[in-house]
């Protein structure tokens, strides 16, 4: 059987104290108990908290497990120091502190295995992403020279050449025959 330390709820609604009570693990919060030891009114002020360190000290010697609650109350009172003078081993037990880790979406957990897989590769990518887009760069100017290129040898007729396109017509002439003004109309 193993026994606890811990509070066991009283009062009415909106109005609580609490029992320090030693009891069966397996007995519900406000069971059966094996012991009375103590007291504690958390809405007084100053709250009062009574625990008969005779009775706490004889419990925790055969081995009954304080509750986080009721070793906090222990250690305002000073019980718990003298016990652990006696038993140092017992302080670094029970105490359960637990450490938060950090939470990741599946896709950042991704993103963190990917970096942690190729840091050593990571600049030589860079690098080459780099050289990527200075080559990507050059063709396009090659190409727009290129054009201008074909352009400007498409704008000038070459010699001896029979099709020629017809000059714009001058200012000072009137305009074709075939064109009409739109005041006659």
């Amino acid at each position: 059987m193993t026994t606890r330390i811990r509070l066991r709820r009283m009062g009415s609604n909106k109005r609580p104290f609490f029992r320090v009570v030693v009891a069966d693990q397996r007995s519900p919060r406000d069971g059966r108990f094996i012991e009375n030891i103590g007291k504690y009114h958390p809405l007084d002020d100053p709250s009062v908290i009574e625990i008969d360190q005779s009775r706490a000290l004889h419990w925790l010697r055969v081995g009954a497990q304080p509750s986080d609650q009721v070793r906090n109350l222990m250690k305002k009172v000073g019980i718990w120091e003298e016990f652990v003078k006696e038993r140092p081993s017992a302080d670094a037990g029970p105490a359960k502190e637990r450490t938060s880790k950090p939470k990741l979406s599946k896709k950042a957990k991704q993103k963190a295995e990917a970096a942690a897989s190729e840091p050593e590769s990571a600049p030589l990518q860079e690098a080459a992403a780099v050289e990527a887009e200075q080559a990507v760069a050059e063709p396009e100017i090659v190409e727009a020279d290129a054009a201008e290129a074909v352009e400007a040898v498409a704008d000038v007729p070459a010699e001896g050449s029979s099709a020629e396109e017809p000059e714009p017509p001058a200012a000072d002439e009137p305009p074709a025959a075939g064109t009409a003004d739109t005041e006659d109309a």
